[in-house]
C-alpha cells in the first residue's frame, strides 16, 4: 500500500483551488459578455423591438463597422444572439 504523504495532498489540494478559481473567473467574464450585449442591446434598440437596426448602429462605431459580419441572417437587423455569437467568436481568436 503507498504512503500518504502531507506534500501529495497540498499539491492535490493547491490543483483543486486553482481549477475552481479558473472556473469562477471564465464564469464571470461570461456573465460580464451577456450583460455586456444587453447593455449595448438596452442603449441601442431605440424602437424596442429587440433588434438594433442599421439607422440604430450609427451611434457605437465598432458596432456598424462590423454590422454585415454580425448580421449573420442578412436581415438586416442584429439580434441578441448574433451579438452573442460575434463576441465568442471574438473570445476563441
Amino acid at each position: 500500500m503507498a504512503e500518504f504523504k502531507f506534500s501529495d495532498f497540498k499539491k492535490m489540494m493547491t490543483l483543486a483551488l486553482s481549477i475552481m478559481l479558473v472556473q469562477g473567473v471564465l464564469a464571470l467574464l461570461v456573465a460580464n459578455a451577456a450583460n455586456a450585449q444587453e447593455s449595448l442591446m438596452t442603449a441601442l434598440d431605440h424602437d424596442q423591438d429587440g433588434l438594433i437596426s442599421l439607422r440604430e448602429a450609427v451611434s457605437d462605431k465598432d458596432l456598424l463597422e462590423n454590422f454585415n459580419k454580425i448580421d449573420t441572417n442578412d436581415d438586416g437587423f442584429l439580434s441578441l444572439d448574433e451579438l452573442d455569437a460575434h463576441i465568442a467568436a471574438q473570445a476563441k481568436d
